[in-house]
């Protein structure tokens, strides 16, 4: 049960430490692309304000505990960090590279196609809210928490992983609203630290969590139907 202390802390992470951080990002894109006309950077940093603040307002009332699960970030699997290890970094290039990308006019984006690509990366991240809804346990660190049960309904019904699913379209899709087909395309490199957290995240959901096995049973695939 979240505690008074709990509750503050986010209050002050979304009132204090989002916007510092989304101003910090949107800061090393106009430096990056060498003009503060980039709009594809405003509008982005505009979205996930809004929707942080959105979101985080929402959960904040309804379920505290599901943000302070959300807000914890430090892996305890070996397997996890060496993950992280790859995962950050490349991260942060693939944002990074659209400002770049604008910069030295590395690829010829329409406008039509960036705000194309925002709206499915709003649909992909409306998506993940569905996740949310159907599976309060849904945290950033891979670990089990205390009274956390197989969820096999809404998404979970279709594939094991649906929130690595929906990020596997709205990452891509984000490097295009930024304007870059460079950093879209590299983005598939995502696809390799995701595979070895998933087998990993299963490992421990089969060792920690009972019934995880024969929801694998019933549900065959982790990401795409059909696919994988």
């Amino acid at each position: 049960m979240a505690e008074a202390r709990d509750i503050a802390r986010l209050e002050r992470i979304m009132l204090i430490r989002v916007p510092a951080a989304l101003a910090v990002l949107l800061a090393l894109w106009l430096v990056a692309a060498g003009t503060a006309r980039y709009w594809q950077a405003w509008a982005i940093t505009g979205t996930f304000l809004v929707l942080l603040f959105l979101v985080g307002t929402y959960y904040l009332r309804a379920d505290p505990d599901f943000l302070v699960h959300r807000m914890q970030v430090r892996e305890k699997e070996a397997a996890q960090k060496r993950v992280t290890r790859i995962w950050t970094p490349l991260t942060i290039l693939l944002i990074l590279l659209p400002a770049f990308d604008t910069r030295f006019g590395w690829s010829q984006v329409p406008d039509r196609a960036c705000v194309a690509a925002w709206l499915l990366m709003l649909a992909a991240y409306a998506f993940v809210i569905w996740v949310f809804r159907t599976n309060r346990f849904a945290s950033r660190t891979i670990e089990v928490q205390a009274g956390q049960t197989v969820i096999s309904s809404g998404p979970y019904a279709v594939v094991r992983h649906p929130m690595y699913a929906a990020q596997l379209v709205m990452f891509p899709a984000l490097l295009v609203a930024l304007g870059s087909w460079w950093a879209a395309a590299g983005s598939a490199l995502i696809v390799v630290p995701l595979v070895l957290r998933i087998l990993n995240e299963e490992d421990v959901l089969r060792r920690d969590l009972p019934g995880y096995g024969d929801y694998c049973a019933r549900v065959r695939y982790r990401l795409l139907p059909g696919v994988w």
